[in-house]
């Protein structure tokens, strides 16, 4: 059972590519439950939870012309996890309600730079974008084998100004001692949030970059997750997905690609 966890693990970063800018905040909930083993005191949901640390590296190809072919990452894992409260460098989710069918979160997550205009001579000219910090709400509703959760973030610190929702059915799945889960969904983002991703403006453009305003666009998603315990307190963790771009992505002069894969793996102590 110990070589099966592993491989399965294992797996999610051999067959795909670190989770892409447009990672679904899904994937987070569900990846969170999973790792968390849910030991800490059963009467108290908000401080009876468990401490997380350890590491996560991934991959994926990059879609942006003219940069490398793969993306390579490794981030740190530190968290606080309970019942109803998630704080860490992955976000926060605060559930201020929640029974064994429904509950409804106030969450928060950090959205990293889309690209550096200094991976590579094509993106050279192109102004550097903000981090975003974004705020919203989350819900999820227990529905036949799974959960279908539903998000909305907006820009808290003017970085683009826009908004994304994202709607996801995952299940849930256990084979011995490994858990996984398998689903997928579909993100909107607005046109600003679009801009803010593969937009070219007046002053970015150039005799081989012409001036691009999206309009918002649907990207469809498929995630997987996966983890097993090593001990205890150690859990292994994989995942991966795969992000179909739709023309508002793709018809931009600085995109080449028409899909994103990602897959990573890592290790989270619980105490």
């Amino acid at each position: 059972m110990l070589f099966a966890g592993v491989t399965l693990c294992l797996t999610a970063l051999l067959i795909l590519y670190t989770t892409p800018s447009q990672a679904q905040q899904a994937k987070k909930e569900t990846l969170r439950d999973q790792v968390n083993p849910k030991t800490g005191d059963a009467l108290d949901p908000w401080f009876g939870g468990n401490w997380q640390i350890g590491a996560f590296g991934g991959a994926s190809n990059n879609p942006y012309r003219g940069t490398d072919d793969v993306e390579l990452g490794l981030l740190p894992v530190v968290a606080y996890d309970s019942e109803r409260m998630h704080i860490g460098v992955d976000g926060i989710d605060i559930k201020f309600f929640k029974n064994d069918v429904f509950s409804a979160s106030l969450i928060g997550s950090i959205r990293t730079e889309p690209f550096d205009n200094g991976d590579g001579s094509y993106l050279r000219g192109m102004e550097e974008r903000d981090m975003a910090f974004e705020a919203g709400l989350g819900f999820s509703a227990n529905i036949w084998r799974g959960s279908l959760i539903t998000n909305y973030l907006t820009d808290v610190n003017d970085a683009h100004d826009g908004h994304q929702v994202d709607v996801s059915y995952v299940v849930p799945e256990q084979w011995g001692d490994v858990s996984f889960s398998w689903g997928g969904g579909i993100t909107w983002q607005s046109d600003k949030l679009v801009d803010h991703m593969v937009g070219v403006r007046r002053k970015e453009v150039r005799s081989d970059r012409a001036y691009y305003a999206p309009d918002a666009a649907f990207i469809p998603h498929i995630d997987f997750t996966v983890t097993y315990p090593l001990t205890e307190q150690i859990m292994l963790i994989g995942t991966h997905g795969f992000h179909y771009l739709p023309d508002e992505y793709t018809d931009s002069p600085i995109i080449d690609e028409d899909y994103v894969f990602s897959a990573g793996i890592g290790l989270v102590y619980s105490f």
